[in-house]
């Protein structure tokens, strides 16, 4: 009855360890899509993934179940497991370190406490080696069960320095192999699970927010990057342009060549834009043959300069609409710098608008402001 009481025990303990794992799961994979944390430097998407996950390690130390006097056993292998599988060494390392800290905080100088560091060094080591030299750089189950069952033998071997009663101990290690295997997979299922979903959220919202013609970002996308670059510009006093670009003439191009011909030219177009444009401007295909582009941090005579280069290049470009036939097409560019020619943010997309409208008024194939109103300031 005694030892049916223990094993009660022990799968109560153990459920918790489970719940808190697949809760570290569940609710981190989705919020590090959300928070885009995959855009960071590799170092600090390391050192973010390595501390969550070591802080998930101290909370399984703090739920640790006591085997033995002075031997605690818990499942803080499976983030280091985990993190090895699906991020790298280096975050590994980092939870290593917070687990470490955290077992000397919890539980100050004591045998334990240095018992933890060269778990954790034999633990990173070995499932490093197991995830290079098995089936190289691949998430499998049969791995995860490799690493899961060396994970047992070290934690076995080192119980063995605190356990008097060996028999007691070969009781509990089928319990504890058990459950470390199922907790162990279990994790596995769940990151594969949503690591792939969250992968393919990022494919939809990424392809939600290009146009599928150009693969340049689309109007949808564009609100969302201008209100981020309006912001930063007041808030770091930068100075911001809009670009808006429109195709002279592409309806009759359309009407007398037909729409593949056009498309063809909006996507030769396009790549003509992003030639022309630094690494971080964005540029836009708002619908037919408008287009925009944003430049931050680039004043009036700067973004006249970038306008230029456009439409001479445009203009000296041929068009290849089929095998046998090439055409020539000019622009007509509107521009709008905060604040050099527009004081009010919230009026820069009109200001560039009608900018545009007067470039085309004006004969097409022209830029407004041109360079020499832009510094009389109009």
């Amino acid at each position: 009855m005694a030892n049916g009481n223990i094993m009660f025990y022990l799968f109560d303990d153990f459920f918790i360890n489970l719940c808190i794992i697949i809760t570290l799961t569940v609710f981190y994979i989705p919020l590090r899509s959300k928070l885009k944390i995959d855009t960071l430097s590799h170092w600090q998407q390391g050192f973010i993934d390595g501390a969550v996950s070591g802080l998930s390690g101290v909370l399984l130390i703090i739920f640790s179940i006591e085997v033995a006097e002075n031997a605690l056993i818990d499942l803080r292998f499976i983030p280091i497991m985990l993190l090895i599988l699906f991020t790298g060494l280096f975050p590994a390392v980092i939870a290593g370190i917070v687990i470490v800290i955290g077992r000397f905080i919890i539980s100050g100088m004591t045998t334990l406490s240095v018992t933890t560091i060269c778990l954790m060094i034999i633990l990173i080591i070995g499932f490093q080696l197991i995830h290079k030299l098995y089936q190289p750089n691949k998430v499998t189950y049969s791995k995860a069960l490799i690493m899961i069952l060396f994970s047992n033998c070290v934690f076995f071997g080192i119980m063995t320095f605190y356990f008097d009663d060996y028999l007691q101990l070969l009781r509990f290690v089928p319990v504890y192999c058990m459950v470390s295997i199922i907790c162990g997979l279990i994790a596995v299922v769940f990151s594969k699970h949503l690591d792939r979903t969250a992968m393919l959220l990022s494919k939809y919202e990424e392809e939600a927010s290009k146009d599928f013609l150009t693969g340049l970002q689309n109007m949808r996308a564009f609100e969302t990057t201008w209100n981020q670059f309006i912001d930063k510009s007041i808030s770091e006093n930068e100075k911001l342009t809009l670009l808006t670009l429109d195709i002279d003439y592409f309806k009759q191009i359309n009407d007398t060549y037909g729409h593949p011909a056009g498309n063809q030219i909006l996507t030769e177009f396009s790549a003509i834009l992003l030639k022309n444009i630094r690494s971080f401007d964005t540029a836009f295909r708002n619908g037919g043959d408008e287009f925009s582009i944003i430049l931050p941090d680039c004043n009036i005579e700067n973004a006249l300069e970038v306008a230029k280069r456009i439409q001479k290049e445009v203009e000296a470009h041929s068009f290849q609409i089929s095998k046998k036939q090439n055409i020539c097409v000019t622009v007509s560019i509107g521009a709008a710098t905060y604040p050099d020619t527009c004081t009010n943010h919230h009026q820069i997309i009109q200001t560039a608008d009608e900018a545009l409208y007067k470039a085309k008024q004006s004969g097409k194939n022209r830029i407004y402001p041109s360079q020499i109103s832009a510094r009389e300031g109009v």
